[in-house]
C-alpha cells in the first residue's frame, strides 16, 4: 500500500503524532468525492500523458535533491472542462491540488499539451517536501511545510485556515519555473511534438512582427518566452501558410489572429508571472551581490529548488545571509509570503501575464 508523502508531524505528543500520521494517511487512502463528481474516464492517451509527465516531473525533482515518491493513478481525476471553477465558486479555474490527501484534480480540454502542464504543476506541489503540525489534538493535523512553503504556527486552539503562508509566492514561482523547465523536455515527445512546433512556429511570425516595431527588444524577448500554447495551433499555422507565400505578409496576418486570440481568451502564457517576475528579482540580486560566487540565475535557482524539493531550509538560509546579510531570509519570509488560503487552493493560472 503507498503510503502518505508526508515526512513528519511535529508538536503534540508522540501518541498525538501517531494519530496525525493515522488521519494524514486515512486522506491519502480515502477518494475524494468533490472531485470525483466532475470525473471523467482516463483514455489511453490520458494514461500516457500522466506515465510521461510523472516520470519527467520526478526526475526534474530528483534533480534538485528530492526524494519522489510514485502517486496512485487514481490520485489524479482528469475532469470536466470548467469543473474546477464551479467547485471553487469561482476561485480557481484549470487545476487544483488537495494538500492533505494529495489528490490532483485537472480539467481536460482540446490540448495533451495543456493537460500534461496542468498535471506537472500540480505534481509539482505534491512532490515538494511535505510536513504537518498537530493542533488541539492528534485527529486535528495541519498543514506546516510544503515545499519552501511555511504556515504560521498559530495557537492551536483556534481553527485551522487562517495561518499566514510564508514563503508562499516563492513555493509557487519554484513550481511554475519547474513547470517551463517540464515543456522543454516535452518538445521531444511524440505526442506532443506538433503542438509545441506548431505553437512555436506560429509565435515566431508574431514575435518577428513584433521586433519591426517599435516595441523594445527587451519587451518582444519576454513576450516570446511567455507564450505558451495557442488554442488549434496545426490549424492557425496552416491559415497563415495558405494567407501569403511572402515571410512578411505572414508576419502581419499571424500578428493580426494573435491579437484576436488573445482577446477571446484563446492564448495560454505561463503561469505565476508576478511570482516569477520577483523570483527572477531575487536571484538576479543575490548573483549581483555574491562577490562571483554565483554567476547566472540558474546556479541560485538550484539552491531554491533544492530547499524545496528536499526541505532543507538550512543550506539556502546560509547562502541568502552570507550574501544578503543577516536577517535577511526571515525578511524574505515576510516578502514572499501569502495570505490563508483554502485547503486545497494550489492551481495553475491560465493568463498570468
Amino acid at each position: 500500500m503507498e503510503k502518505t508523502h508526508f515526512e513528519r508531524v511535529i508538536g503534540g505528543t508522540e501518541e498525538e503524532k501517531k494519530v496525525a500520521l493515522d488521519e494524514l494517511q486515512k486522506a491519502f487512502d480515502e477518494r475524494s468525492g468533490q472531485l470525483a463528481e466532475y470525473e471523467l474516464e482516463k483514455t489511453p492517451d490520458d494514461l500516457e500523458i500522466l506515465n510521461k509527465t510523472e516520470t519527467t516531473v520526478a526526475k526534474i525533482v530528483t534533480k534538485y535533491g528530492g526524494k519522489p515518491k510514485s502517486l496512485p493513478i487514481d490520485h489524479v481525476y482528469i475532469l470536466k472542462s470548467g469543473s474546477v471553477f464551479k467547485m471553487t465558486e469561482g476561485r480557481l479555474a484549470g487545476g487544483i491540488h488537495k494538500p492533505m490527501g494529495l489528490k490532483i484534480g485537472v480539467e481536460k480540454g482540446e490540448s495533451n499539451l495543456l493537460l500534461a502542464s496542468t498535471i506537472a504543476h500540480e505534481l509539482f506541489h505534491a512532490k515538494s517536501y511535505k510536513s504537518a503540525r498537530v493542533g488541539k489534538s492528534g485527529e486535528d493535523v495541519r498543514a506546516y511545510r510544503s515545499g519552501m512553503a511555511m504556515f504560521d504556527r498559530k495557537d492551536p486552539n483556534e481553527e485551522s485556515g487562517d495561518e499566514r503562508e510564508y514563503f508562499g509566492a516563492l513555493e509557487e514561482a519554484i513550481v511554475a519555473e519547474c513547470t517551463k523547465k517540464f515543456l522543454d523536455e516535452m518538445a521531444k515527445e511524440n505526442i506532443f511534438r506538433e503542438e509545441i512546433a506548431a505553437t512555436r512556429r506560429f509565435r515566431d511570425w508574431v514575435i518577428e512582427y513584433y521586433r519591426k516595431s517599435e516595441l523594445p527588444p527587451e519587451t518582444v524577448e519576454e513576450f516570446k518566452n511567455e507564450i505558451k500554447y495557442i488554442s488549434n495551433p496545426i490549424e492557425k499555422v496552416e491559415q497563415v501558410l495558405a494567407y501569403s507565400d511572402k515571410d512578411e505578409d505572414r508576419q502581419a496576418y499571424a500578428a493580426g489572429m494573435f491579437m484576436a486570440l488573445y482577446q477571446n481568451g484563446e492564448v495560454e502564457t505561463l503561469e505565476r508571472y508576478q511570482e516569477r517576475k520577483r523570483l527572477y528579482g531575487l536571484l538576479d540580486k543575490i548573483v549581483a551581490s555574491s562577490n562571483g560566487r554565483f554567476e547566472t540565475r540558474d546556479e541560485v535557482f538550484e539552491e531554491f529548488a533544492i530547499a524545496n524539493f528536499s526541505g532543507n531550509y538550512l543550506t539556502i538560509a546560509k547562502v541568502v545571509e552570507g550574501i544578503l546579510g543577516r536577517g535577511s531570509f526571515r525578511k524574505l519570509a515576510e516578502e514572499f509570503s501569502e495570505e490563508p488560503k483554502k485547503e486545497g487552493e494550489h492551481e495553475e493560472s491560465e493568463s498570468t501575464s
